[in-house]
């Protein structure tokens, strides 16, 4: 009984905010409103500029990505429905990879159920593809960076998993491949795994993890507002170009964002700091394509040659790719 109320309320809250983001998105198209005209919105006018900013910064960004998980996650459920479903090549392995809701870490033990029926090369594109884009994420990009970041980041990681199976294949060794069953470092105190069944308390759990980096990302654009440091990223130089990819590629390196927390990460950066759309991908597609952890298990998986050679080539890979973005975009 306990569980079906709380059942209940999650759904009511979550199609509660489905209909206060479209009544908001009916006013702003019928009235024009959007970032720059923002002062025609009937809550900047009446509200004091420290509540509309707080408004703005957190609870209308909480909405937009809590529904942007659930639709992600609506997804999920449907097509985790053909569960005897495998991918016979490298698209298909993308198209896989993109709509199973899996890390990194949980990719590999995945790999148990495709080893001996797949080419290397599909394996790898699965296994890099995996944390790079899934539903939510997908949804989290067209709702908080917009349609021109989503559409480069499914490119761009077409190319880079491909790229990363052709690679892999080609430097492999001939030797077999190891076990990855006995690989398994997943437990069921861990996030590795399908969600549940239940769409809405599945969207809970997500946002939940994320609200960590929505607090920090609503700080920063609150920072950005305020003291607006464009003029320093200019100086710099780390708003575009081969330097400021190079160097957003090496912070990515250590760090892991998972279920999209990196475009939680990038958006006062690329709102209100000018952050261009290259540097910006090659940020996103560095601290989520391989995790310490999953790593750690490739070290075994693939040895330590091939993994080394593999993360070079994607690190190399994601440069080149940020830089044809920056060409297209200028």
């Amino acid at each position: 009984m306990e569980r079906n109320r709380k059942e209940w309320i999650l759904r009511g809250l979550i199609y509660f905010t489905i209909a206060l983001l479209l009544a908001d998105f009916i006013y702003k198209t019928y009235y024009g409103i959007n970032f720059q005209t923002r002062e025609k919105c009937i809550l900047y006018a009446h509200l004091p500029r420290w509540a509309f900013l707080l408004y703005e910064f957190t609870l209308d960004l909480f909405m937009t990505v809590l529904i942007g998980i659930f639709v992600g996650t609506l997804l999920q459920k449907h097509f985790t429905r053909y569960k005897r479903f495998y991918p016979r090549n490298q698209f298909s392995a993308f198209v896989y990879a993109a709509v199973i809701p899996v890390c990194s870490c949980s990719a590999i033990p995945m790999m148990g159920a495709m080893q001996g029926q797949l080419r290397l090369r599909t394996i790898i594109t699965f296994v890099v593809a995996a944390p790079l884009l899934n539903p939510y994420i997908v949804a989290l990009s067209f709702t908080v960076l917009g349609n021109e970041y989503a559409f480069m980041r499914i490119i761009s990681s077409l190319l880079l998993a491909v790229g990363a199976g052709y690679f892999a294949e080609l430097v492999a060794p001939k030797t077999a491949i190891a076990d990855p069953e006995k690989l398994l470092s997943c437990t069921s105190n861990t996030s590795c795994g399908l969600p549940g069944k239940s769409i809405y308390t599945e969207s809970f759990r997500i946002f939940k993890k994320l609200i960590p980096y929505l607090l920090i990302a609503g700080v920063i654009s609150l920072a950005f507002e305020i003291f607006q440091p464009t003029e320093i990223l200019e100086k710099l130089q780390l708003k575009s170009g081969p330097l400021s990819a190079a160097a957003f590629i090496l912070i990515g390196m250590p760090i892991y964002f998972c279920n999209g927390a990196d475009i939680l990460f990038l958006q006062p950066l690329v709102n209100y700091g000018g952050l261009s759309m290259g540097t910006s991908i090659a940020f996103s597609l560095t601290s989520t394509a391989i995790c310490v952890s999953s790593f750690m298990m490739l070290l075994k998986y693939l040895g330590k040659k091939l993994t080394i050679q593999l993360s070079l080539f994607i690190m190399a890979a994601i440069f080149i790719l940020s830089q044809i973005i920056e060409i297209i975009k200028f």
